[in-house]
């Protein structure tokens, strides 16, 4: 069964559009470039930001093999960055499925 990757993000604030531009035109078909990646879901907050959703944009990674081994190649790829995405915080988190499921 493949793993998931999940990253949490936000732009610069007032740089949304350029953001957007550059993560679902640029980044996105960069990481599926990687070894291992089979499939993105980039998705956006509904609503304003805030209390337990603190972060505007998700993308889902389903990856073949181990999503932490993913999460490792992504961030040592030397991938281009842009500043329009907001670097004080971020998630990039592996998954599995639950044992038995």
């Amino acid at each position: 069964m493949a793993e998931l990757l999940l990253t949490l993000v936000n732009p610069v604030e007032g740089r949304d559009d350029e953001f957007r531009a550059w993560y679902w035109e640029t980044h996105v078909p960069e990481v599926l470039a990687l070894p291992g990646f089979v499939s993105a879901r980039p998705v956006r907050l509904a609503e304003e930001p805030g209390g337990a959703a603190p972060f505007r944009y998700a993308t889902i990674y389903e990856v073949e093999g181990s999503a932490a081994d993913a999460r490792n190649l992504m961030f040592t790829a030397g991938l281009g960055m842009s500043d329009s995405m907001d670097l004080s915080a971020m998630i990039v988190a592996p998954y599995a499925a639950p044992e038995g499921a």
